[in-house]
């Protein structure tokens, strides 16, 4: 009764953790770029963090579902099956 659930961080495999960190680094970055490089070029005026950020968690987003989708195509495993049979 007091079994405990694996998050899902736990079923990625170490392929797919790599690919995660990637992912994370990839959006810091975008991030960064984006808010001090294209924010400045924005007409005067106050926006909301969300203009900014809303374009990078996407393009992130499909990022880690691509890059996801053709390692499996590959054959490398992403998710790690722990079900118990």
């Amino acid at each position: 009764m007091n079994e405990r659930r694996p998050t899902p961080i736990e079923k990625l495999t170490i392929s797919g953790r790599l690919l995660l960190v990637v992912t994370v680094l990839l959006f810091g970055s975008a991030f960064y770029f984006s808010f001090l490089y294209v924010a400045d070029h924005f007409p005067p005026g106050s926006y909301p963090l969300i203009v900014i950020l809303m374009p990078t968690c996407l393009a992130c987003f499909f990022f880690f579902l691509t890059a996801a989708w053709l390692l499996e195509r590959c054959g490398i495993q992403i998710y790690a099956d722990k079900t118990p049979k």
